[in-house]
C-alpha cells in the first residue's frame, strides 16, 4: 500500500468508521505526535476529538489528496463538528506503515469569493506525475521569493498574465487581490513543502496583522505557471492542549 493510501485510508477509518480504538490502533504510531491547534496529543486527543465528532454527528469529506515520500497532504472539510463548515489542511508523516505525526490548519468556510468559487472546489485530479520535480522547484521558489521575501511584484512571473483562480474567503481572482491579500501577512519560515504532479502544498509560519499564525498554501500548476490556489491561516492558540508546538 503506498504512503498516500494508507493515510487516506487510516483518515476515514477513523473519522467514519465505527471502531474508533481500532482504527487508532491499526493505523496510528503509539507515539503519534499531534500538532494540531484542535486537540490534545497523542491516541487519547484523537479518540477524544473523533468521539466528540461522531457524537455530533460530523462528516469528513476529502477533497483532494497528494503525497511525496513519506509525507501525505489531505484537504478536505468537515461539516458537523461547528457552527459552520471547516475547511481543513491536514498534512500527515507516516512511517513503519503507520501514521506518525500531524500538523494542521483550519478555517471556518466562509463564501463565495468575489469571483464565485468556495474554498474547496476546483481542479482535484492529480495529473503531469513527471512534472513534480519542476512544480515544487517553481511554487518553492515562488514562497520563498514572494510570501517569505515580501517581493509582491515578482508574482506577475510565476502566473500567466496575471490570472489566478482563487479560494480565499471574498477573494477575487488574480494576482492583483492576492497582493492586496498578502498585505499585512508576514511568512518567516516555510516548514514543508510536498508534492505530486500539478499539485504543491507549503506549511509555514509567520504573522498576520501581527498574530503569530500557521498558513497553509495549496497551488495547482500547469505548463510551468500556478493557476490556481487554496489558503488557509490558522491563528497559533496562546496555549495548545499539548507540548508540540503548530510547527
Amino acid at each position: 500500500m503506498s504512503t498516500k493510501n494508507l493515510i487516506v485510508e487510516g483518515v476515514l477509518a477513523l473519522t467514519g468508521g465505527p471502531d474508533t480504538d481500532g482504527a487508532l490502533e491499526k493505523y496510528y504510531a503509539p507515539d503519534f505526535i499531534q500538532h494540531s491547534p484542535l486537540t490534545a496529543g497523542g491516541h487519547e486527543g484523537l479518540r477524544q476529538l473523533t468521539e466528540r465528532a461522531k457524537g455530533a454527528g460530523a462528516r469528513y469529506d476529502l477533497l483532494r489528496s497528494l503525497g511525496e515520500g513519506d509525507m501525505v497532504l489531505l484537504h478536505a472539510r468537515v461539516t458537523g463538528l461547528a457552527e459552520v463548515p471547516l475547511i481543513l489542511f491536514n498534512l500527515y508523516r507516516a512511517g513503519d506503515g503507520r501514521v506518525q505525526e500531524h500538523w494542521e490548519a483550519v478555517a471556518p468556510e466562509v463564501g463565495p469569493t468575489a469571483s464565485g468559487h468556495d474554498m474547496g472546489d476546483g481542479v482535484a485530479e492529480v495529473t503531469d506525475l513527471d512534472r513534480t520535480a519542476a512544480n515544487k522547484e517553481l511554487v518553492g521558489r515562488l514562497v520563498e521569493e514572494v510570501f517569505v521575501g515580501g517581493d509582491l511584484q515578482a508574482l506577475d512571473g510565476y502566473t500567466e498574465g496575471g490570472e489566478l483562480i482563487r479560494h480565499a474567503p471574498g477573494a477575487a481572482d488574480g494576482v492583483a487581490a492576492l497582493r492586496e491579500t498578502l498585505t499585512g501577512t508576514q511568512y518567516l519560515k516555510v516548514h514543508h513543502v510536498v508534492a505530486e504532479g500539478n499539485f504543491v502544498f507549503a506549511y509555514s509560519e509567520g504573522t498576520r496583522d501581527g498574530k503569530p499564525h500557521a498558513f497553509g498554501d495549496l497551488f495547482r500548476v500547469a505548463d510551468g505557471k500556478v493557476v490556481e490556489y487554496w489558503d488557509v491561516r490558522t491563528e497559533v492558540p496562546q496555549n495548545l492542549a499539548h507540548g508540540n508546538g503548530m510547527f
